[in-house]
């Protein structure tokens, strides 16, 4: 499988608007990627656009929550449209929820499955027939530690990201053929909003 150098990529970016979003953007940026980066927070995105700016990359900012489909349909659309194609996806956006799971009201078990797993779940799809007909390229999904070992308080959060694992591992499997990438990331506790 042989990916286009990221200099010669479209990439976006969700959950891009502070916390490893915004630093991953900015390195691909740096780095030369059109970027589309995307989130809830419309203030964090435009100083992130302009940042982008400021450095001589190419940026679309685009308000979007993971937890609704036609939302984050709209984002892989707007990539087409800025720059004609879509050739990663890097999903970053989730929710915590710190609380014992007999303290945990339904809604919010909820509202963190369906940003955590479900928002993952939208963006394959969504990005998945833009990058089909590219010919390939790349899903990147930002999990965490707690996919591998459960954390006590986190109930919703460890069993989304569980998940999740097994979700990328079958698409994993099911998209390399079609030379697509899916990689899940790993990373541990980081102090983010």
């Amino acid at each position: 499988m042989k990916l286009k150098p990221v200099g010669e990529q479209v990439v976006v970016v969700m959950g891009a608007s502070s916390g490893i979003g915004r630093e991953t953007a900015l390195r691909l940026a740096k780095r030369g990627a059109k970027m589309v980066v995307a989130a809830r927070s419309e203030a964090g995105l435009r100083s992130l656009e302009d940042e982008i700016r400021r450095l001589g990359g190419e940026a679309r900012a685009v308000v979007a929550d993971v937890s609704e489909f036609e939302q984050v349909e709209a984002v892989a659309q707007s990539a087409v449209e800025e720059y004609g194609r879509l050739d990663t996806w890097v999903h970053l956006a989730a929710a915590g929820l710190f609380a014992p799971f007999d303290q945990t009201e339904p809604d919010e078990f909820k509202r963190v499955v369906d940003v955590d797993l479900m928002g993952q779940v939208y963006g394959a799809m969504a990005a998945l027939p833009h990058i089909k007909r590219e010919g390939g390229g790349g899903l990147i999904h930002v999990s965490s530690m707690g996919a591998k070992r459960s954390i006590p308080l986190q109930s919703a959060y460890c069993a989304s990201k569980h998940a999740m694992e097994g979700f990328t591992k079958a698409m994993a499997i099911e998209l390399a053929p079609h030379g697509i990438r899916v990689n899940s990331i790993h990373p541990t506790g980081v102090n983010t909003p």
